[in-house]
């Protein structure tokens, strides 16, 4: 009896360490699903702009008058985006593996600029005019310069996504930036389409939640993980009239010892 025991007692032991090992297998699983779908997503604009510069350049040099500094400037273009890609993935890998990022003085309203700079031929495109409301007396903020420009990036790719089907009525998009009390700067992207579905609106920052046809669900859900390490919060709401308002606020201040440990915790959420 003694010995049917220990048995028993060996097996129940086996069998709890083998769940445990397969639920560590689940969590890294979907850990390197969601870092697969999310290189996918956030380096899929700066590819995009790549292949559509390096086909401007070929077109200016085929020309029957070549237009030289035209395709100097597309090259150039392409460079900075191939070069940006890799920034995006490189800074992606430190946020899912939790290292330092590399933390800086952030003019958040320059940064906006960059963004819209870069999405001028996108924005031309879906026929969206965007009007910038920046502060101008907004302090900088403390962070990763790339990965906050990832997080504007994905809010604007969804406003223009969200006003693509719009008939009738001006594609606008407004970017605002203000000063909050407590130290903290606060950015709107305001869009004039679909609105939020009100089942829906819950599980947007979810990973691999979408209301798009062909989306992927993970924006909104790096674009959460990247704010939250900021020590900052990002939510959505609906406006009063046609489409919705995505803002995200983190803390301001100048870079120093204390700072930059505490940007150092990364909640990665898959």
């Amino acid at each position: 009896m003694p010995h049917d025991l220990n048995d028993v007692r060996r097996l129940q032991e086996a069998l709890a360490e083998a769940r445990a090992e397969v639920e560590r297998l689940k969590v890294e699983a979907a850990h390197m699903a969601a870092w697969a779908a999310a290189i996918s997503h956030e380096v899929n604009q700066p590819l995009s702009g790549i292949v559509t510069n390096a086909s401007t350049c070929l077109r200016m040099l085929a020309a029957d008058a070549p237009d030289l500094e035209g395709a100097r400037e597309t090259a150039r273009r392409a460079l900075r985006d191939g070069n940006r890609a890799a920034d995006v993935v490189t800074r992606l890998r430190a946020l899912f593996n939790g290292q330092e990022r590399a933390a800086e003085a952030v003019d958040l309203n320059e940064a906006v600029r960059e963004v819209v700079a870069r999405s001028s031929s996108d924005l031309r495109g879906a026929g969206v005019v965007v009007r910038l409301q920046l502060a101008g007396d907004l302090p900088p903020v403390v962070g990763d310069r790339i990965q906050l420009q990832q997080v504007v990036q994905n809010l604007l790719s969804n406003g223009v996504d969200a006003m693509r089907a719009v008939a009738g009525r001006r594609r606008q998009l407004v970017i605002t930036t203000a000063r909050e009390d407590g130290d903290r700067v606060r950015l709107t992207v305001q869009d004039s389409g679909v609105g939020l579905e009100p089942l829906s609106a819950d599980r947007l920052f979810d990973a691999f939640f979408t209301t798009k046809r062909h989306g992927m669900g993970i924006g909104l859900s790096v674009s959460r993980t990247i704010i939250e390490s900021h020590r900052g919060r990002l939510w959505a709401a609906a406006n009063k009239g046609p489409g919705a308002t995505f803002s995200f606020s983190i803390p301001c201040g100048l870079l120093g010892r204390h700072t930059q440990s505490a940007l150092q915790a990364v909640h990665t959420r898959y």
